[in-house]
């Protein structure tokens, strides 16, 4: 199983988010993915789409200081897209097992 790891330390935005995804997925090493929708235009339909192209890559995809709770509240217009990001991750998840999605708590 291929672990990942998203710190959302390392992040000032979700858009660090997306950029993260493209590079620890390798995004371009998927030919309809090559040069196309840079940090998949920040977008969570298209992230869903990346990740049907890693469902069967057995990743153990390790959120880190997320605060899951928190950011389901919604309060700020990050909070609003990392909500609907776990969403994605969590029903790629739920519909290729062989795929998990675990949060590590957050360090203090």
């Amino acid at each position: 199983m291929k672990e990942v790891i998203f710190d959302k330390n390392e992040y000032k935005s979700y858009k660090d988010f997306y950029h993260d995804v493209c590079i620890k997925l390798d995004k371009d090493s998927f030919i309809d993915w090559n040069g196309q929708y840079e940090d998949l235009g920040y977008n969570a339909d298209l992230l869903d789409e990346f990740l049907w192209y890693c469902h069967e890559d057995n990743l153990k995809c390790v959120f880190k200081n997320f605060d899951k709770e928190n950011i389901s509240k919604q309060k700020t217009y990050d909070d609003y897209h990392y909500s609907i990001i776990i969403e994605v991750f969590e029903d790629f998840a739920k519909n290729y097992p062989n795929n998990t999605v675990e949060f590590v708590p957050i360090e203090k």
